[in-house]
């Protein structure tokens, strides 16, 4: 029997995923913007963790604090919020490449976060949200009394 690496089961969930987004957004009778060219705003994320924490860094360029919420329900992190565009009087453009509107994120946590301590810091455009790892006692040995 064949068997398959971790590493790409994984970027497979991940592409099922971002698949099953795209098509839920797509076809979202609520959303009337859906069809249209000014869509909802995609932001990218980083989600990583060192020897005691888990950390979610969102990219956010352009945005202020204050247009942003940030949630947290069981297992995931909500990042929402909107980017507004600047009206300029009397212009006329000649190209737009550069998203506005709304965006939601939700992301997984991955292990056993501390959410009840997570903590929140936005520099430049960029969100940096830490949780510390709720360690995992079930690997240790512990003696327990008998009455």
């Amino acid at each position: 029997m064949m068997s398959i690496p971790k590493e790409s089961l994984e970027k497979l969930l991940y592409l099922r995923r971002e698949m099953d987004r795209i098509f839920r957004e797509f076809f979202d009778p609520e959303r009337p913007e859906a069809f249209s060219s000014g869509g909802r705003l995609d932001i990218s994320v980083d989600v990583y963790e060192s020897e005691g924490e888990i950390i979610i860094e969102a990219e956010l360029p352009g945005i202020d604090r204050d247009s942003v919420r940030l949630s947290v329900l069981r297992d995931v992190v909500v990042i929402e919020g909107t980017k507004h565009k600047e009206n300029i009087a009397d212009v006329s453009y000649h190209r737009v490449e550069r998203s506005y509107g709304q965006f939601r994120r939700i992301v997984e946590i991955p292990k056993a976060g501390d959410t009840r301590n997570i903590k929140a810091e936005y520099k430049q455009g960029l969100l940096c949200i830490k949780m510390p790892k709720i360690v995992d006692r079930r690997g240790n040995q512990r003696i327990v009394p008998i009455d």
